[in-house]
């Protein structure tokens, strides 16, 4: 029997629509890492730091299974949000930091969706070397100087600035893949007990 060439058309279109529902991500649960601590401040700002010093140090502590799964899950757009608010810089230049177009952000947080997976390995390297910073400092800073030593602002300065030992590329341009991230992070290991400045 001979199906008629409209039929073949409409099957092939109901084919075509179950292939993308299936190829679709589904809305999944946001993984613990990414859940946000609130803190008790009283204003935006200081939340956002408070959010994003309780996220690098759960990034700190997780061992490294937790921090996959947390990439594989995806990462959030609100946490871009939170990195943006906590260091003073454009959502912009954190979404060009993590290699996400407005466009794209903006349409995955409409759909409450977390951002591409390149996003995620960007957002995680950054956090993994606010983390590297925070125990550095831990190790090696004088107490009383950390009190005052504003970490976030100084690494989100640092972050965009040339460096000889990175070849003249920021280390914002280094976070694209793993061997660039682990070239930032040797750059701070050989800083390390000069970073207060």
């Amino acid at each position: 029997m001979k199906v008629p060439h409209r039929s073949r058309r409409a099957a092939g279109k109901l084919a075509v629509k179950g292939v993308a529902e299936r190829t679709q991500p589904a809305a999944s649960k946001i993984h613990f890492l990414w859940a946000k601590q609130m803190g008790q401040a009283g204003s935006v700002g200081k939340t956002s730091l408070l959010q994003l010093r309780a996220l690098v140090e759960r990034v700190r502590e997780a061992p490294g299974v937790q921090l996959y799964d947390a990439v594989e899950a995806g990462v959030p757009t609100d946490v871009v949000k939170m990195i943006a608010k906590a260091t003073g810089e454009p959502a912009s230049v954190i979404m060009g930091l993590a290699g996400v177009s407005q466009t794209t952000f903006v349409r995955n947080e409409a759909a409450n969706r977390p951002l591409p997976d390149v996003a995620g390995h960007r957002i995680m390297a950054y956090l993994r070397l606010l983390a590297t910073l925070s125990r550095m400092l831990d190790e090696s800073g004088d107490p009383e100087q950390m009190k005052t030593f504003d970490l976030e602002a100084w690494f989100a300065r640092w972050v965009h600035e040339k460096l000889p030992e990175l070849g003249n590329k920021t280390p914002a341009d280094m976070l694209r893949n793993p061997e660039g991230q682990r070239a930032v992070e040797q750059v701070l290991e050989r800083m390390r007990g000069g970073l207060a400045a």
